[in-house]
């Protein structure tokens, strides 16, 4: 802010402590009045030094000085002209003991320490200066620490300085008040002429080899009609949007450009450069309303919204090319960076060219990027050539011949050796320079901290409230944070666009920083007071926000500010709790669409928001811990529960919910049978403990399930559904209705009845496809039960589709084994055996060995049906060991006794038999009974016996479940075998 506005300000400075060494001696040998001239004659001397090069001094501590520099104003050099004060100071200080030496019998010397860094700034209507912050303590203690004649920089001084300074790194200090080793540096020697950015309006320079290689990668995308992706690395300000703007500048006019930035804020803002994309798209045209209403909302499960984002692209580049191009990836989540790649690896016969800005951050958390794409390349945008810097430099200069012609050569010059080959740095240099000050910044955080300091006062509350908002912001928005609304912002907003500090936006009334650094810059220095207002303000405008993350991004930041600045404010308690409100909502929005990583994050940093003792941690243990064991983290699932008992430390409501979570855990990952008596018993003690009560009936459901006993446990999850429902719970009902459609296949309710519930799911849960594979899938094996074959191969191709389009492997190799069970229904063994053998490898390949038997069991069995008995012998031999599901174990007792029958072995088969007969008791799956009573009535007729009695117990276990097509095969077997008729 420029000098006489007076209002406290957060800045970076340089702050200076030099002091005598040896100050005690000298008082006690020398008289008071002979000390007070000595030290008057070396406190002019280093303040001569330090006015000389533009500091202020703040105080006088004893012998010591405090100098500061970058108040009023900052300037781009400050730690530079702060290291050269105190280099003079203390060579000031060795004239002056030499002057008195002779007379005075003194010998002085002095050591220094000058830090950099934030600091508040308070400057008073005189000349007073208060300067505030770990900064000035920082460069005590390094005055402190120095020796005699010693000039030691903190890390950041010795950061902005070196390419002007001659620096020795010491070992870490251990200072006074911190908690971790300082590192310093010592200077050795500084010289200032030792010695850093523009628009579209210049050519592009430097760049011919990664322009080529782009437009060449282009050519063959569209040759080949393949998907292409280039990424494009590189620090900071080295040209990579620029290269890009160039690129597309050069292409065809057919080609279609899509473009997103991702930002370096908001939480759970995982598809916000998608949404970026589509604002000038009218999707309802382009690909239609089902897949337009996923677009618009990105809501729905991650692998839907990555289907309809391929489905977008595959649309766009039918008939011409698409180019996406998506900035700042180094910013960009997870979910995204997978949706990036998935596009890339499955595109297929459109010409899509991906192409990807960032940071080298990128290649830490993925070092594989990209490497899985066969068009894929990686450029790696570095600095200039001296020869590539100097043209541009000249070209920039040429831009501001108005302004700079009385010095343009100078500013060439110091300019090109001073911007390290990046296009950014000698920008803003050049801009510096422009406005009247010929000093070198050393860095880019110094050279925008100078340029935003000379603003006009309503320019800066413009620039900072735009800050806040984001480095995209439209004048409402930064109208709505400033005390004079809209109409104030019409001016400044002028002004800052003719700085080039920002620029208009894609829309009407949109901005944005012409560079993320500004805008990274501009927040840093604003009041972190005046920002928790200011985001806290704009989490109530923004509530009806598209973007799920952004409200709780504002709260989260407002929270972070006001604990940080104003801990006693009575508000901050309220605030807190809004904004763990909103994470844990949008944690609940991420885990309805499966996106496991951004709910985990979110409920965790939700939890971590509420104080200890709130009952809501009970319910947030119970969801984190259900999404770490979807992932299969059982570790982490354990942990979340853990984490519930510190923060509802002696609850007993918390402790019970925990107990019956950890038992579900030890069934879902080790097939540990839980005992379900001591929790009823203390669940009958709790009380009115709903949340208890309804994770213990879906505990009951799961053991009666291992059990066979599906008819149990669907009471167990009606039950615990009602709980749900009284709660208002909708993610414990979805759960419940999730495992309630998939008994209903196997449990005692009749088929009409699990149809309705399919009916009723398929419209709850319409738009999210990862929801509705399951529900088709049990819709598809129900249909077939009825003998509506045709149907169920409609509901099956319907989820095989899905599947295939969302990339959904497990719920693939479950469409495989339901596919094998309708044509085993529909009579079709060969192909439903070799369904089977399909989805058992798939299941044993991924680690689910006993369904994997079971399914091996039905190939089995499917090879008898088909009269080739030794190699349904052989295939249960190989295919069934290890088997451990009653189903599997019932149904391959039963083939084994067919095969003894059929050769003859009626004695071992009539015993099989038998015992089977009795194993029945431990299963309520009608279904299963029908089946293994139908075997059984066979090997009786085969032995002679009358199969009356077992083929009317079958068709009454398909009757009671409305299997209208095992009812007629078991009616025509039995007139075919001479029983009396069936009804």
């Amino acid at each position: 802010m420029k000098a006489g506005d007076r209002r406290p300000t957060r800045r970076n400075v340089a702050v200076l402590f030099i002091d005598i060494v040896g100050s005690t001696e000298l008082a006690e040998r020398l008289d008071p009045e002979l000390l007070l001239q000595i030290l008057e004659r070396y406190y002019d001397a280093c303040r001569t030094e330090i006015f000389q090069r533009g500091g202020v001094v703040e105080k006088y501590i004893g012998d010591a000085i405090m100098a500061v520099f970058g108040v009023p104003v900052s300037l781009e050099d400050d730690a530079l002209r702060a290291v050269l004060a105190a280099d003079r100071a203390m060579a000031a200080v060795h004239r002056l003991s030499a002057e008195l030496a002779p007379t005075h019998e003194v010998s002085l010397d002095a050591h220094c320490g000058v830090a950099f860094g934030q600091v508040m700034v308070v400057e008073s209507p005189g000349a007073d200066v208060r300067v505030i912050g770990d900064t000035v303590n920082t460069a005590a203690r390094l005055q402190s620490a120095a020796g005699d004649g010693e000039i030691l920089l903190g890390d950041d001084v010795a950061r902005l300085v070196r390419r002007h300074a001659v620096l020795d790194e010491i070992p870490p200090l251990s200072l006074k008040g911190k908690r971790e080793p300082v590192r310093a540096w010592r200077l050795v020697s500084v010289d200032p002429e030792r010695g850093e950015p523009e628009a579209d309006t210049i050519p592009l320079i430097g760049r011919a080899a990664e322009l080529r290689r782009l437009t060449e990668l282009h050519q063959q995308v569209v040759a080949e009609r393949r998907c292409g992706m280039a990424t494009l690395l590189g620090v900071p300000g080295i040209g990579k949007s620029r290269l890009v703007r160039e690129f597309l500048h050069n292409l065809p006019g057919e080609a279609r450009v899509l473009t997103g930035r991702c930002p370096a804020y908001g939480v759970g803002a995982t598809y916000r450069p998608i949404a970026e994309m589509l604002e000038p798209l009218d999707l309802d045209e382009v690909v239609g309303p089902d897949c337009a209403g996923t677009l618009r909302g990105l809501t729905t499960g991650i692998a839907e919204i990555a289907q309809a984002v391929r489905t977008l692209f595959e649309v766009l580049a039918e008939h011409r090319p698409l180019i996406v191009v998506l900035d700042d990836l180094q910013w960009a989540e997870p979910t995204l960076l997978d949706l990036i790649e998935d596009c890339a690896a499955w595109l297929r016969d459109v010409p899509v060219l991906l192409i990807c800005g960032t940071r080298p951050e990128l290649y830490e958390s993925r070092p594989a990027w990209g490497g899985s794409t066969p068009r894929a390349i990686s450029l790696e945008v570095g600095p200039l050539g001296p020869p590539d810097t100097a043209r541009l430099v000249a070209e920039l200069c040429a831009a501001r011949a108005d302004v700079l012609a009385h010095d343009e050569d100078d500013v060439h010059r110091r300019v090109t050796a001073g911007c390290d080959g990046n296009p950014l740095f000698a920008e803003l240099m050049l801009e510096t320079a422009a406005e009247g000050d010929a000093a070198l910044p050393p860095t880019i955080q110094a050279l925008l901290g100078a340029r935003l300091d000379r603003l006009d006062r309503p320019e800066r509350e413009v620039l900072e409230r735009a800050a806040t908002v984001g480095q995209s912001f439209t004048a409402d928005q930064v109208g709505a944070l400033l005390e004079a609304g809209l109409p104030a912002t019409a001016g400044p907003l002028r002004r800052l666009q003719r700085e080039r500090l920002i620029r208009r936006g894609p829309l009407t009334g949109c901005y944005e920083f012409t560079q993320t650094l500004t805008r990274e810059t501009v927040y840093a220095l604003t009041s972190k007071d005046l920002r928790a207002g200011w985001h806290r303000r704009l989490a109530d405008l923004l509530r009806e926000s598209p973007f799920p993350g952004d409200v709780s991004h504002h709260l989260l930041t407002a929270c972070r500010f006001t604990r940080e600045v104003r801990p006693g404010d009575p508000l901050l308690p309220e605030l807190t709790d809004r904004a763990a409100a909103s994470l844990i909502a949008d944690g609940g929005k991420a885990l309805h669409r499966k996106d496991l990583p951004a709910a985990i994050a979110l409920l965790e940093r939700g939890r971590e928001m509420l104080p200890p003792g709130r009952d809501e941690h009970r319910s947030l243990a119970v969801r984190i811990s259900d999404a770490h064991l979807a992932r299969g983290a059982n570790a982490q699932a354990a942990a979340a529960l853990d984490r519930a008992a510190e923060l509802l430390p002696g609850d007993p409501r918390n402790e019970l919910t925990c107990a019956i979570q950890r038992e579900i855990l030890a069934l879902r990952a080790a097939g540990r049978a839980p005992l379900l008596e001591p929790l009823r018993a203390r669940l009958a003690g709790a009380g009115a403990d709903t949340l208890s009560w309804c994770r213990f009936r879906l505990l009951e459901a799961l053991v009666h399930t291992e059990n066979g006993r599906f008819g149990t446990a669907e009471q167990a999850l009606r039950d615990g559904l009602a709980l749900a429902r009284a709660m208002g719970d909708r993610y414990e009902e979805d759960r419940l209705l999730g495992g309630l459609c998939e008994l209903v296949q196997w449990s005692p309710t009749p088929v009409d009845e699990g149809l309705a519930l399919c009916s009723d799911l398929l419209a709850r849960f319409a738009g999210d496809r990862t929801l509705l594979v399951p529900v088709l899938l049990a819709r598809a094996r129900l249909l077939a039960l009825s003998g509506d074959l045709e149907p169920a191969h409609r509901a099956l191709d319907t989820a095989g589709r899905y599947a295939d389009e969302l990339h959904l492997r497990l719920s693939a190799i479950a469409i495989t084994q339901v596919r094998g069970l309708v044509e085993s229904l529909s009579g079709g063994h060969e192909r439903a055996r070799e369904l089977f053998v399909r989805a058992g490898a798939a299941l044993r390949a991924a680690g689910h060995g006993p369904p994997a038997a079971t399914l091996a069991v039905y190939a089995a069995r499917e090879s008898l049906r088909l009269g080739e008995v030794r190699r349904a012998e052989a295939e249960l031999g190989a295919g069934a060991a290890g088997q451990s599901q009653l189903r599997g174990e019932l149904t391959a007792q039963a083939v084994r006794a067919r095969i003894a029958s059929l050769d003859g072995d009626h004695g071992p088969a009539l015993a099989a038999a038998a015992h089977l007969d009795g194993l029945l008791a431990a299963t309520d799956d009608p279904c299963l009974h029908g089946d293994t009573l139908f075997e059984i009535a066979q090997i009786h007729r085969a032995a002679g016996r009358d199969p009356a009695a077992a083929a009317g117990r079958a068709l009454d276990a398909y009757l009671s479940k409305g299997a209208g097509l095992l009812v007629r095969r078991v009616r025509e077997w039995a007139s075919e075998a001479g029983c009396p008729r069936m009804e």
